[in-house]
């Protein structure tokens, strides 16, 4: 049970702060820690670090798809390509400093918000006729019943500053474990 309470504590928290934006779109458009968790999980652990986020993920969004009015389609693909660039740049981090990884991080998050508003403008008949200036129109504005897209954008610019600042400080500040002879020197 003590190998698995931090997994679940991760999980629930990464879980409900993912229900309470979907909830309060309004309030806290795209104002979560997945991107940066994905980026940072991948920087630091390898593939290994993308498992809990990814499960987190895999958990949530039906959840927050529901939350939202939006029924589970297709268009699942589209954060998936997101998370994918991602995970894809972080590996070029590997092995650099908690600086390069916070920078490649910001740069991810807008990678992110390219390809999944660019997608969103190529597969949603809304956004109509396909043109420069619907497509602008899906990168700043959005759709009329939605926040404006700029709101998700700097929200995610916002996320990803924070939660990888956190993330990073945590795991390079932090002993992750700790070994029997360290605990017994210090009784």
């Amino acid at each position: 049970m003590q190998k698995v309470l931090p997994f679940l504590v991760f999980v629930t928290v990464l879980g409900l702060a993912r229900t309470l934006g979907a909830l309060t779109p309004e309030d806290f458009p795209n104002l979560q820690p997945l991107g940066a968790l994905f980026f940072c999980g991948m920087a630091l652990f390898g593939w290994r670090g993308t498992i809990l986020p990814g499960i987190a993920w895999l958990i949530t969004y039906p959840i927050t798809s529901l939350a939202q009015g939006h029924g589970m389609s297709s268009q699942i693909l589209i954060p998936l390509l997101g998370f994918t660039s991602m995970v894809v740049l972080a590996s070029l981090f590997k092995n650099s400093s908690p600086l390069r990884i916070f920078l490649g991080s910001l740069a991810s998050a807008i990678i992110f918000y390219l390809i999944t508003n660019t997608l969103s403008w190529a597969l949603d008949p809304l956004y109509a006729p396909k043109s420069l200036a619907t497509l602008s129109q899906a990168l700043w504005t959005g759709l009329p019943s939605y926040p404006p897209t700029w709101l998700f954008f700097r929200n995610a610019l916002i996320a990803q500053s924070i939660f990888s600042a956190i993330f990073l400080l945590a795991t390079t500040t932090i002993p992750l474990t700790f070994s029997k002879s360290r605990l017994q020197t210090s009784s």
